[in-house]
């Protein structure tokens, strides 16, 4: 059963909702304003159940500033783009320029008009057990090509003991275009409300990662994690690294670089890139992908008061895997490429499963 309710009236006068997707003892909480996550119930070990997604309590959260993009469906084009240009098909096209020294280059598209500040149409699929999202975009509207019908889904399932959240997202287009959306939902194993993730162990399925510029754009590097903070191969707890005396980490003021998810195909089924492992609660997290790559971003920049329960959240209150194709690829060509066009559509797929250790 997925429960419809409302979450408020946007300032436009439409009526934004909620929709409860519910398997076993896991609740999943999303909405149609942003296509955005708004909360997780997971147990842990003894049974007890938390909310381990960050987030608002209301509609006015999400309505603000929001600068972390809590939940959010981001896009068309996440992270960052240098210069803000779009080369393609021998056009040069322009994002925002909201980001690095002077603004100049671009960050997750818009922070005021992309998908996640976006009322997407949603439909109810009982039969299926998920809520189906669109939104459309005009040629040229947030400064990309094509008229766009961009798709996302949200479905929750129990597999076992587990629980299994998959979030799948698609667009398809009249002219070639650049697309690489990303979920960016910040997770905290102990409870969104519960502090830092400083104490949660990691192990990620990469052998590289992309270095970063001073203004946190690419460098157009593919870096082996050898002898590097990033060499998340084994289980590593998130204060481990986050502080190390590290050119990176130091740019980043902790993790917040694109890790090169190893097994990448085109068109592949989704791969296993991360785990986590809250030892207090024993709740586990496992995330798998379709994309070339996955940003981890231990929240090094989050503050944020009157979060829902009444949370403040601060810096490394939470931890967010965002799969993705590599930042910027637009100008490294000899990268996979976000490049999608009229029978080659742009299909993506994270999932989620929820466990616990003992």
């Amino acid at each position: 059963m997925i429960e419809t309710t409302s979450f408020g009236t946007l300032p436009d006068g439409q009526e934004a909702h909620v929709f409860e997707l519910r398997a076993g003892d896991a609740r999943v909480r999303v909405s149609d304003y942003g296509a955005t996550v708004l909360g997780i119930d997971v147990p842990d070990r003894a049974g007890r159940i938390a909310d381990v997604a960050l987030g608002f309590g209301g509609l006015e959260g999400y309505l603000g500033p929001n600068p972390a993009f809590y939940g959010g469906t981001v896009g068309p084009v996440a992270n960052r783009t240098d210069r803000a240009e779009v080369p393609l098909d021998g056009a040069v096209y322009h994002l925002a320029k909201n980001d690095g020294p002077d603004g100049r280059n671009n960050n997750h598209t818009d922070a005021a008009h992309g998908l996640h500040r976006r009322l997407w149409d949603a439909v109810v699929d009982e039969s299926e057990g998920v809520v189906r999202m669109t939104c459309r975009l005009a040629d040229g509207e947030l400064g990309l090509p094509g008229n766009r019908d961009l798709s996302a889904s949200f479905s929750l399932a129990r597999d076992g003991e587990d629980h299994v959240l998959t979030v799948t997202y698609g667009c398809a287009t009249d002219a070639p275009t650049y697309v690489s959306m990303t979920n960016h939902t910040y997770m905290n194993l102990a409870g969104h409300d519960a502090g830092t993730v400083l104490d949660e162990v990691v192990t990620a399925d990469a052998d590289a990662f992309l270095p970063l510029r001073e203004d946190c754009v690419s460098a157009g590097e593919v870096r082996p994690v050898d002898g590097t903070p990033f060499d998340l191969r084994s289980p590593r707890a998130i204060a481990d690294g986050v502080d190390a005396d590290d050119e990176q980490i130091k740019i980043g003021r902790g993790y917040d670089h694109c890790l090169c998810i190893r097994g990448w195909e085109p068109g592949g089924a989704p791969r296993h890139a991360l785990r986590v492992v809250d030892p207090g609660s024993g709740r586990a997290l496992d995330v798998s992908v379709t994309t070339p790559g996955a940003h981890l971003y231990t929240g090094n920049w989050l503050g944020d008061e009157g979060a829902k329960d009444g949370a403040t959240y601060g810096p490394r209150g939470g931890l967010a895997f965002e799969p993705e194709f590599y930042p910027d690829n637009i100008h490294h060509p000899e990268w996979p490429q976000a490049v999608w066009g009229p029978g080659e559509p742009y299909a993506q797929t994270i999932v989620y499963r929820f466990s616990t250790v003992g």
